[in-house]
């Protein structure tokens, strides 16, 4: 008998490539703690980024839209006062902030 006849058929390469690179065999238990670590650290960044670029871009695009439309300014820099609390927040954002009698008096 031939020895590469008996052998089981080998797996195609299309299913070996899918998913993760599996690690060599001589990877201990530490080692593939530690990678799967540096793994999810990279996966949370990489979510944190996508993350600020989300709140960066419907900013830019609320405060585009608050110069433009009264009423949403007014509601804009409600919601403002109420979430921001910080007062060097405030501070960079005053601009968008409606003084309070300004926006309780009516417009003459």
């Amino acid at each position: 008998m031939n020895s590469e006849t008996d052998a089981p058929p080998s797996i195609p390469d299309a299913k070996r490539k899918a998913g993760r690179p599996r690690a060599s065999g001589t990877e201990t238990q530490q080692q593939r703690i530690e990678r799967l670590q540096a793994e999810l650290r990279a996966a949370q960044d990489a979510l944190k980024l996508a993350e600020e670029r989300r709140a960066s871009i419907v900013g830019a695009a609320a405060v585009r839209h608050a110069r433009k439309n009264p009423e949403f300014r007014r509601a804009l820099a409600a919601a403002l006062r109420v979430e921001v609390k910080s007062k060097a927040d405030l501070a960079a954002i005053g601009d968008l902030l409606i003084e309070r009698e300004a926006a309780l008096s009516p417009a003459s």
